[in-house]
């Protein structure tokens, strides 16, 4: 057995080798002390009793999945090797082979998957120096997708496109690609990269033919798009490579390009926090979080490509907001429809697990419970009257023969195994219901043998058992012995008991045994040819998923709108922005206080908002809000407002926060620059840019320069609807410089050394940041404070009169700030609150607080 698991491992070097032992998955040598490790499992030796003994690890078959979960979670690749004959039969040593390779990009299994997002395996290939074809497959699903684009900022674009599938695994046939990689991707996601053969393009178009048809190269003009064609034929070779069969559920392969919905970079999806917040990476307090009302797997994988891939067109973002507008004047249409939602599999994933045979009894019951729901679904969208809604009703395949034939087959509670019987209905096929006839005659055979014995022996103890290993027996009691009969054949001898048979307990065993093991593996092939029978409907299926999971976004879309309050937005092909009342989705729902909606008009003549303001007032909620505003209006939803007349935008582009590049060597402040220049390149007058204190990375002067030039070149060469907040309040002078830039500010009430924020964004410039307020809210300590201010008013001064700043001392305030601290702290340790009334307590606050206010305005 060793030798053949040496020859299976010289064939998978680069692989951790499941071998299958009886009801154990083991493994040895070097791949049992990294399993050990890596799945925390015991690790333990073979043959224990010679020199060198062999290092063993081991996992119990049922418990398999969660095991190979673990490894593929840290990128390993895993071979699993399963015994292909029965050992009962089989002559010798039982015959092994690699039954199927597991890497993290090409697991089907649900249970080892995020039910909420897709899990790609992609392709990267490379020609010259700019041109690059990129092709991405969900194995679980079959969606299956390239792309290809050419250009000096091609590598930027391919980088965004993988920030945004986040794929599990990529493979390229260009070491110095995967290399380039590194930095970018795996600094961030654990990502496998995988070295693999080139193609030629006479093996691109065989295997392209070979998985989607002759017609197919055609009709998709890959001989276009040959960059993305090889990308996808180089996933085809890999998948074979892997023996995985390249199954009928891969969705004809789709080519799309920038332009067919809004561009939003990974910088975008970042800031604006669409898919997961920027510090947690939380999914749950990200607008797609938000968003999340499906009721499906399919449902809220399709939502999460809404939300990263906006429409563009407005005939399509219409047709969608018609059908979210009808779901949410339609309560009860909605309820039904949940109701209904909630019961359906997976059906992606399933048509996936069908294809690979890995479907099981009861797996298609669920089938058959979900497709059950089918005609109350189609009966409850009978009247509806937007046009999506009527397309879905329409094209919901009629799945009653398929239904009709897996209720006829499968019992209602299958077991999970599919080796055991007691899968098959009773009346469906004559000879199992006979083989049954014989197992349950056989039961009333044994007792009635039981009986017999007793009275012919005497022996009132005696019965009769079964075991694996010896087969039916005869027990007998040790104290008995001496009553067994002459014909009694011993079989097994125990501590307390000996086991026996006789020649008639033999002749019942083998037509009980027989019938038994015929019933089991007549079972198994019916069940074969069902799951056969159903994996021809997977066309069907996939297409009933993709509906499925369109009328669940769309419900979810119209349940979020009427339980947060949003309106139906206006979409035009003109150039106004017009929002009354906007509120930023998550941040509403997750602030503590009450949240303060805010208006904001652009148009041809007003297209650049200057903002100005304290920290923490609101300005980058103010910023994010009105882009997230925009995103959720092409999504085809509705949007947190009381009313919004929306434009179509190609791109949003959202430089907000500070961040490093540590990966890369690159500081914040060149972060900022690169996608500020980026910004500046790619943004059009369809375009929302939100830059959020551009320059503030280095010193005052040229940050203030690099952020009035990055103004003005805006709203002269880009004309794009900008929303640029600062604290260069010198920049607000642009208002009456340069066409389309108008001035606002966080409004802020004043009181003593009390700063309120309103967030209320109101027309006019702010000529105070409030930096030291912020601080003291931060609780920065009282010294530190007083010192700040200190310093800040001799700097004004010394900035008025022009002359050089020389600092008092650090020290020279905190005699002062230390007396009138202990004069206060001692008067409140000196309280006694035993005996003082809230009457009493309410006038010594007022106190306390009249003498902390007096010492303020002393300090002034």
């Amino acid at each position: 057995m060793m030798e053949q698991y040496l020859a299976i491992k010289q064939q998978h070097p680069d692989k951790i080798v499941w071998f299958q032992v009886g009801d154990f998955y083991e493994m040895f040598f070097d791949d049992a002390v990294l399993a050990a490790r890596e799945m925390d499992i015991a690790l333990t030796t073979r043959d224990t009793n010679k020199e060198n003994p062999i290092p063993m690890a081991g996992v119990p078959i049922h418990a398999a999945e969660t095991y190979l979960n673990r490894l593929l979670a840290k990128n390993y690749k895993v071979a699993i090797c399963d015994q292909v004959e029965d050992p009962a039969l089989a002559r010798g040593l039982v015959r092994r082979e690699v039954t199927r390779i597991i890497t993290p990009g090409t697991v089907t299994d649900s249970e080892m998957l995020e039910e909420g997002r897709n899990n790609y395996l992609a392709a990267l290939v490379q020609s010259g120096e700019s041109g690059f074809g990129l092709a991405a497959v969900d194995v679980s699903t079959g969606d299956f997708s390239a792309t290809e684009t050419r250009g000096p900022k091609a590598w930027e674009d391919i980088l965004d496109e993988l920030r945004r599938l986040q794929p599990a695994e990529v493979i390229s046939s260009s070491p110095d690609l995967l290399e380039q990689l590194k930095p970018s991707l795996l600094g961030k996601n654990r990502i496998q990269l995988e070295k693999v053969e080139p193609l030629e393009m006479g093996e691109v178009r065989r295997l392209i033919d070979q998985q989607w048809g002759e017609e197919f190269w055609e009709e998709a003009n890959l001989s276009g798009y040959p960059l993305a064609a090889e990308a996808a034929a180089a996933i085809l070779t890999y998948l074979r490579e892997l023996q995985h069969p390249l199954g009928s559920h891969f969705h004809p392969l789709e080519l799309y390009f920038a332009g067919k919905h809004m561009i939003i970079d990974c910088t975008t999806n970042r800031n604006l926090e669409l898919t997961q917040t920027l510090r947690e990476g939380d999914r749950q307090r990200s607008l797609l979080g938000l968003l999340d009302s499906c009721m499906t797997s399919m449902g809220r994988r399709l939502l999460r490509r809404w939300v990263e891939q906006p429409l563009v067109n407005i005939e399509a973002i219409l047709e969608r907001q018609e059908a979210v507008a009808e779901l949410h004047r339609r309560p009860l249409l909605r309820k039904e429809l949940r109701r209904l939602l909630r019961d359906f599999i997976d059906l992606e994933r399933f048509c996936s697990r069908l294809c690979y045979q890995r479907v099981n009894a009861r797996d298609l019951v669920g089938l058959k419970r979900a497709l059950l729901l089918l005609p109350s679904l189609k009966k409850a969208l009978a009247e509806a009257e937007a046009l999506q809604l009527t397309e879905i009703a329409g094209a919901i395949p009629s799945f009653a023969d398929l239904v009709e034939v897996i209720h006829n087959c499968l019992v209602e509670d299958p077991p999970l195994s599919l080796k055991e019987g007691g899968l098959i209905r009773e009346g469906y096929h004559p000879e199992v219901d006979r083989y049954r006839s014989i197992s349950r005659d056989g039961s009333r055979w044994l007792l009635e043998l039981e009986q017999r014995e007793r009275e012919r022996t005497g022996i009132k103890t005696l019965k009769i058992g079964y075991n694996r290993n010896f087969g039916y027996y005869i027990e007998v009691t040790r104290s008995n012995l001496g009553q067994v009969p002459p014909d009694y054949y011993r079989r097994q001898t125990l501590v307390n008991a000996e086991r026996f048979t006789t020649d008639e307990l033999k002749e019942i065993e083998d037509q009980i045994t027989g019938a038994r093991d015929r019933l089991v593996q007549l079972e198994y092939e019916l069940f074969e040819e069902l799951r056969q029978r159903v994996a021809g409907h997977t066309n069907d299926l996939q297409q009933t998923a993709h509906l499925l999971a369109r009328l669940d976004c769309l419900q979810s879309l119209a349940e979020v709108a009427e339980r947060y309050r949003y309106c139906r937005p206006q979409i035009t092909a003109g150039n106004t922005l017009h929002i009354e009342k906007g509120r930023h989705p998550v941040v509403e729902r997750l602030s503590g206080e009450r949240f303060v909606p805010n208006d904001l008009h652009m148009d041809e003549n007003n297209y650049i908002a200057i903002i100005t303001g304290p920290n923490m007032a609101g300005k980058s909620t103010y910023c994010r809000s009105i882009a997230l505003i925009c995103l959720m209006g092409q999504m085809g939803g509705f949007v947190p407002a009381k009313k919004a007349v929306l434009p179509v935008l190609d791109r949003i582009f959202a430089r907000v926060g500070a961040s490093d590049d540590l990966s890369r060597g690159y500081s914040t402040f060149m972060v900022e620059m690169q996608e500020t220049a980026t910004i500046l390149a790619e943004a059009s007058p369809r375009s929302l840019v939100v830059l959020d204190e551009i320059g503030r990375g280095t010193s005052t002067y040229d940050g203030m320069s690099i952020a009035r030039s990055v103004l003005e070149y805006i709203a002269t060469s880009i004309k794009a609807k900008t929303l640029f907040s600062t604290h260069y309040h010198e920049l607000t002078r642009l208002e009456g410089e340069l066409k389309g830039i108008k001035n606002y500010t966080m409004a802020v009430r004043e009181k003593g050394k009390e700063v309120i924020f309103l967030r209320q964004v109101v027309p006019g410039h702010s000529d105070k940041s409030y930096g030291i307020n912020v601080a003291r809210l931060a609780g920065l300590p009282l010294e530190v404070i007083l010192r700040a201010e200190a310093i800040l008013a001799e700097m004004e001064t010394a900035a008025a009169k022009e002359k050089q700043l020389s600092l008092l001392p650090f020290t020279s305030c905190l005699p002062a700030v230390r007396s009138r601290e202990k004069e206060l702290v001692d008067e409140i340790i000196n309280l006694d609150l035993n005996r003082t009334s809230p009457l009493e307590a309410l006038q010594i606050l007022f106190r306390l607080q009249k003498k902390a206010l007096e010492n303020g305005e002393e300090r002034d």
